[in-house]
């Protein structure tokens, strides 16, 4: 999968996923400061995903006529993405084009990165992956 890091998301991501995905941030790709409409349109031509913390993103920009999915952390602090990412790989793995998803880990995620897929939850036109041990 094509999955591009939002500038909101620490670049140590990209390594963390980058054995099982085919990873760039936006920096790699030469779009920093792009206003999210603009990147959304770009990285609809060459990623399958986008990985951001931007809570409002979905809400605040038209998906009409885009693929890329988006996928959205519960917080962009270091190690707390990083304790994200074995959920991250769950969610991506669900992934499917369009789709819109907010990572819902509660509050044992701090201490807890073993995490699991509890349930998917459609709210509309967005899902919640929910996890819990």
């Amino acid at each position: 999968m094509r999955v591009l890091i939002d500038e909101c998301v620490p670049r140590q991501l990209k390594n963390w996923l980058a054995e099982a995905h085919d990873v760039a941030t936006v920096f790699d790709a030469g779009w920093s400061g792009m206003k999210n409409g603009a990147l959304l349109r770009e990285a609809n031509q060459r990623f399958d995903v986008l990985i951001t913390a931007d809570q409002n993103l979905y809400h605040q920009q038209s998906f009409a006529g885009l693929t890329i999915s988006i996928l959205v952390l519960p917080t962009n602090r270091l190690r707390l993405v990083r304790n994200t990412v074995p959920a991250l790989l769950q969610s991506l793995n669900k992934l499917r084009p369009s789709q819109r998803i907010v990572i819902d880990l509660g509050a044992d995620s701090v201490r807890r990165p073993e995490l699991k897929l509890d349930r998917i939850v459609e709210e509309g036109d967005l899902t919640r992956h929910v996890f819990g041990l």
